[in-house]
């Protein structure tokens, strides 16, 4: 008789506990992140929805194998929190976990997850804009800063399809490429390589993608 009172308190305490989102392990906040953006150097800054408190908050970060990173917390707001982590990588993608946080008005503390890519090494040269002309079936990229060439090649891909027909023209800030015709408002990819930034010795590989 003891032991099925004690069984039938057990199941009560857990359906309870089912109803009431108590559990063993750490709860899910009801905050949201709105965008994570990767700002150099370690430094990760997340921007919530809406507003959000915390309570004795820390941040966790690890790599696709599980690692994980040290990692704190250098400022925090009602609406975004910054972090800085070390010893990650170029090129790498991590997750990270926010313990000890709210929503506003909320009652529990919980927890929110997000991820964040570091960019792979692009010896200073940035990819400042670029244009498809539709007209004369052209893309041009244009840098910011002076570059210099050797053997260039450009490649767009779309779908394992190779739209390139051949460089048009270089200058030390841009390339353009004969193409042949692009959908308006579709993602392409594209690789150039034999391309170094003015000053520096190694000539690297960009690779990105954009929108015609």
């Amino acid at each position: 008789m003891v032991k099925s009172w004690k069984m039938k308190m057990a199941l009560i305490l857990c359906v309870f506990a089912m109803a009431t989102g108590i559990t063993a392990v750490s709860a899910f906040a009801s905050a949201k992140v709105r965008k994570v953006e990767y700002e150099g150097n370690g430094k990760v800054d997340v921007d919530f929805k809406g507003y959000v408190q915390y309570k004795n908050v820390k941040v966790i970060v690890k790599d696709t194998s599980g690692k994980k990173y040290t990692a704190k917390v250098t400022d925090k707001d009602r609406d975004d929190l910054n972090f800085k982590v070390t010893g990650v990588k170029s090129g790498k993608k991590y997750t990270f976990t926010i313990k000890g946080i709210r929503k506003k008005g909320e009652t529990k503390y919980g927890s929110v997850k997000g991820s964040f890519r570091i960019p792979k090494k692009s010896h200073g040269i940035t990819v400042k804009e670029i244009e498809y002309d539709a007209h004369d079936r052209d893309v041009n990229f244009d840098f910011a800063q002076i570059v210099q060439w050797k053997n260039p090649t450009v490649s767009i891909k779309a779908g394992g399809t190779e739209y390139v027909t051949g460089i048009e023209e270089k200058d030390r800030d841009d390339i353009d490429v004969n193409v042949k015709k692009l959908t308006a408002g579709k993602k392409y990819s594209y690789t150039i390589t034999g391309i170094r930034k003015k000053g520096t010795t190694e000539y690297v590989t960009l690779k990105g993608t954009f929108i015609a």
